[in-house]
């Protein structure tokens, strides 16, 4: 097993930003320092670093310290709003905006693709082809679990073409789906990918399901928010108990990740 290379990648937005975009310039900014503290942490492991266009497009010395530390730069859309809130046409238009925002600073190609809040979904699976259409490579926005919010259930756990057509199979062209990583059990997928589930969970436990993801010889896919580890970031009444909970766990879990595993970028585990 300790040859398999998982998937490390970070959601590059700010705290405040499961708010309305019109509302962003009246809450403090600290994506910076947080990802920054993100980027010293990870020190010589690569990760692919999912960037909000409206943060690229604020602090362009940000994505340029990324890329000069040797990490994938892919987009996270342009302003944080789930696929199933937006048409085709305005999905497009923040897909390629972000795309231009992030390719301009750094003169590399956007291949990579996440959504907002997993919201690629069987009723949100036209984005598929609008991503393949801008020139987008992979995805990674499915998450095989069941939630009031998100989810496809009856996804596959590792990483598959996927299509609009056939989002639950493996597809004949098509882009890659690299799915966020879930513990599956006789009944039910948990979710064990990153973000809240990593704070939720016992770290053994989420030990223990990387393990036996790496025994099928497939790649764990984590993912988490500089804003996790920010522990300093404003209360506020308006985002729910499940943002602030547990964040003095986040950075010691991500630290014991690193050195229990390998990970590495999408787009070097995809070119080996």
């Amino acid at each position: 097993m300790g040859d398999i290379k998982n998937i490390l990648t970070v959601d590059v937005e700010d705290w405040y930003m499961n708010t309305d975009i019109s509302r962003w310039e009246k809450f403090e900014d600290r994506v910076v320092d947080s990802t920054e503290r993100i980027l010293s942490i990870l020190g010589d492991t690569k990760a692919t670093f999912f960037v909000l266009g409206y943060v690229a497009e604020h602090h362009p010395e940000l994505i340029s310290l990324i890329h000069a530390r040797g990490h994938e730069l892919g987009t996270h859309g342009y302003s944080h709003k789930p696929i199933q809130s937006q048409t085709p046409d305005q999905f497009e238009e923040e897909l390629l905006k972000s795309m231009e925002i992030i390719e301009s600073i750094t003169g590399v190609k956007v291949c990579g693709h996440r959504a907002c809040q997993a919201s690629v979904m069987k009723s949100t699976s036209w984005s598929l082809d609008i991503m393949e259409r801008c020139g987008i490579k992979y995805d990674s926005s499915v998450f095989p679990v069941k939630t009031p919010l998100y989810g496809v259930p009856d996804a596959p756990l590792f990483p598959y073409r996927i299509s609009s057509e056939n989002i639950c199979g493996e597809s004949e062209g098509g882009i890659y789906e690299f799915p966020l990583s879930v513990r599956k059990l006789p009944y039910k997928n948990i979710p064990i990918a990153g973000g809240f589930y990593l704070r939720l969970f016992p770290y053994w436990f989420i030990k223990n399901s990387i393990e036996k993801i790496n025994k099928k010889r497939e790649p764990a896919v984590i993912y988490l928010h500089p804003w996790e580890i920010d522990l300093g970031q404003p209360k506020s009444p308006e985002f729910k108990w499940y943002h602030y909970y547990n964040l003095p766990a986040m950075e010691p879990k991500i630290k014991q990740l690193l050195m229990d595993f390998k990970f590495t970028s999408i787009k070097k585990w995809l070119h080996g």
